[in-house]
């Protein structure tokens, strides 16, 4: 896809971070915007500034995690544009830890965000897609975290593997099924200047930090403190929007914001085709 002029856009997690650099964006080339947040002043805020920006915008206040959310904010689409020509799968949530010392609930608060809420979305969004029978996009928001492994944020690595995985595995069966008029892109970004460190900030109430032992521990503070760091001392914001429309433009299905996270994902495959174990 290369006009953009009056084509509709859906970002999930759109009102901060990532997402709002892709809606700022596509507001840039006349899109008209639908984004979805969790959190009000942040959702307000940023419909706010795309309408300054000239763009017509939607907005919705919402847990994406949740599969009849990612229904409703179809349904919103639907009703509001009649059409979806650009979907964002970019909700995402981070928490540091080993397997068997985070709590179960945010193995699930996790893989219910960065996983289960993309994969609803390609679900109820490509249909219409195919319905429509023009150019449209797919990105999916996974990260170099999915391109590796650590021996943190055990979590984080495994959904944005899936993700990496599951957008992959679209891309083929839409090409199989001479479906190639929709594309779908899988960003893989490292640390840029977001929200993600505060990901706790933007937890459902279901998920709510309780007296689980692990939220006062070293563990989880240590974790808040490495993030914070890595991401205060990234990559600004601005460039990432610039980087998702020219992969799109150029039909390129891995989108890197930074050139090391190749090197990255080039060792770790080496490694695994000569038999090392991770390192």
């Amino acid at each position: 896809m290369k006009d953009f002029k009056d084509k509709v856009l859906v970002v999930t997690g759109g009102s901060s971070g990532i997402g709002k650099a892709i809606a700022r964006e596509g507001a840039l080339r006349g899109m008209k915007i639908v984004i979805n947040g969790i959190t009000k002043e942040h959702v307000e805020a940023a419909e706010a500034e795309l309408k300054e920006m000239g763009a017509e915008v939607v907005s919705q206040l919402a847990d994406i995690s949740k599969l009849e959310n990612v229904q409703a904010l179809f349904d919103l689409t639907m009703e509001k544009f009649g059409r979806v020509d650009m979907l964002v799968n970019n909700a995402g949530v981070a928490v540091s830890g080993p397997i068997w010392e985070i709590p179960v609930q945010d193995i699930h608060w996790i893989t219910e965000v960065n996983l289960m809420s993309h994969l609803y979305g390609m679900h109820i969004f490509i249909p219409q897609m195919i319905r429509q029978g023009s150019e449209a996009v797919v990105v999916n928001t996974a990260s170099t975290a999915g391109l590796m492994t650590s021996g943190n944020a055990i979590m984080y690595h495994t959904t944005k593997h899936a993700d990496l995985a599951a957008s992959e595995s679209c891309y083929l069966a839409l090409k199989q099924r001479g479906l190639e008029r929709i594309q779908v892109h899988c960003l893989v970004p490292a640390f840029v200047q977001t929200l993600i460190h505060k990901s706790d900030d933007r937890r459902p109430e279901r998920y709510a930090i309780n007296d689980d032992p692990y939220y006062q521990g070293q563990e989880f503070k240590s974790g808040y403190i490495r993030s914070e760091r890595q991401v205060v001392s990234s990559m600004p914001i601005d460039y990432v929007g610039k980087c998702v429309f020219t992969a799109v433009e150029d039909q390129k299905f891995y989108i890197y914001t930074h050139p090391e996270s190749q090197v990255v994902a080039g060792a770790r495959v080496q490694n695994m085709v000569n038999g090392l174990n991770p390192q």
